[in-house]
């Protein structure tokens, strides 16, 4: 039986979201390609997480577990991830198209000297032959990219395009112990310490999202936002601009510079809409708009649009609550 090889990553004790996310994109490859999916999982202490990749329908994980990956040394990971393509002869290896995923697959697929879909919002198969689509120019343009199924490939996919799958606790997963393969050229680099950010809130798992943009006026009105998603019980969100303008911290900044989100709902007040926005919202599920410009280009991928003044309309909203 062909076999697909997800890469899990994995950070502060969970599989990440962007992980989910492709294995939602796996579960359908492998009923199209009749595969089964086997995954593999690098740290150190990460057993739970292992099991825990049987709930997606990983059939079987193989769990690099070493002191020598308890933080990233990329060579390691593709010496050893090496080594197990080699012994299980997968026909597809899949990973996030995330900062590790961008620095590793495409390490991989070199060794291979095999074809790569890189940073693809989708991959499908249709007559024995994959389909990635791969965006350009923040999203204007769209690339098809096709290759065949017989041979091994390699993909990232891109965040924010695909539901995470969701876990079933009557799958479990058989957890095969895999040693590490390490070459001292692999040394030459080594891991030093992790800084992590200090960020206030993660709009990205907010299922409600009240943002604002330039047209809010200034700081001590975008207060407005922030009291209508509290009223909501959501999150608050912002373009660049606002951001730029320092009335909400970096943390709330949606789109090319800032986060991906694919809420529920998206209420967007005071947003004109630019590319650079509009590519870190526009797989949300309902869009609301409040803005006075009607001609406003995030209007022409609005669910709902309100056209009149935001201060006006978020106070009125909030009332009825």
């Amino acid at each position: 039986m062909a076999k697909i090889l997800v890469i899990l990553e994995n950070a502060k004790g969970k599989i990440v979201g962007l992980t989910r996310e492709c294995l939602s994109v796996v579960q359908k490859l492998a009923g199209d390609l009749s595969a089964e999916i086997e995954g593999i999982i690098l740290g150190h202490e990460i057993g739970n997480l292992a099991q825990e990749a049987g709930k997606f329908g990983v059939k079987k994980v193989y769990k690099v577990d070493d002191a020598q990956f308890d933080g990233i040394n990329i060579l390691y990971h593709v010496r050893t991830i090496e080594g197990l393509i080699k012994e299980i002869d997968p026909s597809l290896v899949i990973a996030g198209a995330s900062l590790y995923g961008q620095e590793l697959v495409p390490r991989l697929a070199a060794r291979f000297d095999k074809a790569m879909f890189a940073s693809v919002n989708s991959l499908t198969v249709e007559d024995d032959e994959y389909e990635g689509i791969h965006p350009l120019f923040e999203e204007k343009l769209f690339v098809s990219m096709e290759g065949s199924t017989d041979e091994l490939t390699f993909a990232t996919i891109l965040g924010g395009n695909n539901p995470e799958a969701e876990p079933d606790d009557s799958l479990s997963a058989e957890v095969v112990d895999f040693s590490p393969v390490i070459e001292e050229l692999d040394k030459r680099e080594s891991f030093v310490e992790e800084t992590v950010a200090k960020v206030s809130v993660d709009i990205t798992k907010a299922k409600l999202l009240v943002s604002g943009g330039r047209g809010v006026g200034s700081g001590e009105k975008f207060v407005v936002i922030t009291d209508a998603a509290k009223a909501l019980g959501g999150e608050v969100g912002a373009s660049r601009a606002a951001v730029d303008a320092g009335w909400v911290a970096y943390d709330h900044e949606i789109g090319q510079t800032g986060k991906t989100v694919t809420p529920d709902f998206y209420i967007a007040c005071g947003i004109s809409g630019a590319i650079q926005h509009l590519v870190g919202m526009r797989n949300s599920k309902t869009i609301i708009v409040v803005n006075t410009d009607e001609e406003a280009p995030i209007i022409e991928i609005a669910h709902y649009a309100i056209i009149g003044d935001l201060h006006e309309v978020l106070p009125e909203l909030v009332k009825k609550l």
